[in-house]
């Protein structure tokens, strides 16, 4: 007898900065067996990755962007995002090393979430907890359940 799977849950994360994308995939680890992490460098190809998908494809739960990227920052891609009507209100967290008020005031404008990066690793597992947090009520529950 096969026994079935749940699919995975599905985090967007966007970072130009590998220490900071290695520090919430290693967060995350807790979570393996019921959330997938997929990062992007910069946030013109994880809006290309999320244009591309289909509605037969699975939504994510949550979509991580760091602020401050070349190219195109987390900003743009919010707002470009909230443009989307697959995404408009998709939980979205602005992660960055801002704690500007503008930009909490931003984050607040489009309903996003506004967390600011730790310091270091041992501050990291508060933060994965409050990312979950952002998820819906039911994938939270899910999440939590197995990780």
């Amino acid at each position: 007898m096969t026994k079935f799977l749940a699919p995975k849950h599905i985090v967007v994360y966007a970072d130009d900065d590998p220490d900071d994308i290695e520090l919430v995939e290693d967060a995350f680890k807790r979570y393996a067996n019921n959330v997938e992490v997929i990062t992007f460098r910069d946030a013109s190809r994880a809006l290309s990755y999320l244009k591309n998908q289909t509605d037969l494809d699975p939504l994510p739960c949550l979509i991580i962007l760091d602020i401050n990227m070349p190219l195109m920052d987390g900003k743009e891609a919010l707002i470009r995002l909230r443009q989307m009507e697959r995404y408009e209100a998709l939980p979205v967290v602005l992660f960055t090393t801002s704690s500007m008020p503008l930009d909490k005031a931003f984050a607040k404008r489009y309903n996003a979430g506004f967390i600011t990066k730790p310091l270091g690793y041992d501050q990291m597992e508060h933060i994965t907890k409050e990312f979950i947090d952002h998820c819906s009520e039911d994938n939270q529950k899910k999440i939590r359940r197995l990780g």
